[in-house]
């Protein structure tokens, strides 16, 4: 096992790594990258041509990111190495993890006959609504999309609204965009989540396919951004926000979003955990599916 701590050096050999086993939302070189902070550095765990993406927090915290990249035989095995290294070799905390159902119930099984590690408290449990493109309508026509329909007309006889790609503008703008969110979110998604956008927007949205944002009234008030999942045809709608100023401005961005995607020719859109206010949200643009993350920490016994 490698450890690469330069990713600037080692650029090439993870998105070789990331071209070659990339399975999930969150292989993107560009959202690693972006992770790392003044309180956070990023690592790649490269096993061969295998890899495990990661961050280390000065708290002694580790962050998976993402499922291995490997084989998906290999991947527990893989996990379970970078559990020895941070957790009995070097002594660290613990281990925070997010994936999907199936990724977990491997590793759950794996910490209910371990006498070294333990799950520290009870998963908790997100939500992810994911759109067939196929059925999106961007015209909105028919009683199904009426509602939507309405707070577009209404939101468009309101205001002075233009769309336009996000790297057209001003960093401090869009910045400000992130500030506002910010104080408008829980706790947890302010805490992980607002120095990485404001990362996106100082590397100008490198490794996205899309990046736009809703100027109303001559001010710029959304940001949605993403990529393609690799290996597939959906898309990653990785970042949704809006200042709050208007009513029906988060409904303008998300139409915006979804139109956007299906015009690239993605077959499905995924649109990241919810919290259950946040899913209710998402409810209104016809997801045709759900699929279920786990959020939880590992330690030694």
């Amino acid at each position: 096992m490698d450890i690469i701590d330069d990713i600037n050096n080692g650029k090439k050999e993870i998105i070789n790594c990331i071209k070659k086993y990339g399975s999930v939302r969150e292989h993107n070189y560009w959202f690693f990258y972006n992770q790392q902070n003044d309180y956070a550095k990023v690592y790649f765990f490269k096993f061969n041509d295998r890899g495990l993406l990661s961050v280390r927090y000065k708290s002694g915290l580790w962050e998976i990111i993402g499922e291995i990249l490997a084989p998906e035989n290999e991947r527990l095995e893989l996990f379970k190495n970078f559990l020895n290294y941070v957790l009995i070799g070097k002594k660290d905390k613990k281990v925070f993890v997010f994936v999907p159902e199936t990724f977990y119930n491997n590793i759950n099984n794996i910490l209910k006959n371990s006498s070294i590690y333990r799950m520290t408290n009870r998963a908790d449990i997100y939500y992810t609504p994911v759109f067939n493109l196929k059925n999106w309508d961007e015209n909105l026509e028919g009683s199904k999309w009426k509602k939507l329909r309405n707070v577009k007309k209404q939101f468009l006889k309101l205001h002075n609204v233009e769309i336009i790609p996000s790297r057209e503008i001003e960093k401090e703008k869009l910045n400000n965009v992130v500030h506002r969110w910010r104080k408008n979110r829980p706790k947890i998604e302010r805490n992980y989540y607002t120095e990485m956008y404001l990362n996106f927007i100082k590397n100008d949205f490198e490794g996205t396919d899309i990046a736009r944002s809703v100027v109303v009234d001559g001010e710029v008030c959304t940001i949605t951004s993403g990529w393609n999942i690799p290996h597939s045809q959906n898309y990653y709608s990785a970042i949704g926000l809006y200042n709050y100023k208007h009513n029906g401005l988060g409904e303008i961005a998300n139409i915006d979003d979804l139109t956007q995607i299906k015009k690239r020719n993605f077959l499905f859109a995924d649109f990241g955990d919810s919290t259950e206010s946040l899913l209710q949200f998402k409810k209104k643009f016809g997801p045709e599916y759900f699929y279920k993350t786990y959020w939880f920490h590992i330690k030694g016994k």
